[in-house]
């Protein structure tokens, strides 16, 4: 189980580090995302506004993946399933939806970086879900 924890502890502070990020410009400073991201559209400060709130979903989801990743750590091999979540989770609103965004023309280069984590992040998830499933079974 000692590399289920790990991913989970890898993965929750990658999270929680993501976490931070989000929501310091949705809690404390929204003006950062003006000059932080390309939208491919022109802005008003309106505009920017409704991004901000419409992200602000996100940065909580990614809040509650990173406490819970850190929280199952303790108890690795009751959360395996978890896992197969976070894994499918990776790649549709991982993967897929940074390729949408790149194909709506925002900036290739910052979610191809993002996609090449949610590939280490599923590939590792996989392996460490089925080691931890092949000692339980042994």
């Amino acid at each position: 189980m000692k590399k289920l924890k790990w991913w989970f502890i890898g993965v929750g502070v990658f999270y929680l580090l993501l976490a931070a990020m989000n929501l310091y410009f949705v809690l404390l400073n929204p003006s950062f995302v003006e000059g932080s991201i390309k939208f491919p559209f022109p802005t008003t400060p309106g505009t920017t506004q409704a991004f901000v709130d419409g992200w602000s979903p996100f940065a909580f989801e990614v809040f509650a993946i990173a406490t819970f990743c850190l929280w199952a750590a303790r108890s690795p091999g009751r959360y395996i399933g978890a896992v197969w979540l976070l894994v499918w989770l990776g790649l549709w609103h991982g993967i897929v939806d940074d390729l949408y965004l790149i194909a709506r023309g925002y900036d290739a280069m910052s979610y191809i970086v993002f996609i090449v984590v949610h590939l280490i992040i599923i590939v590792t998830g996989v392996w460490a879900a089925r080691a931890a499933a092949a000692e339980a079974a042994a």
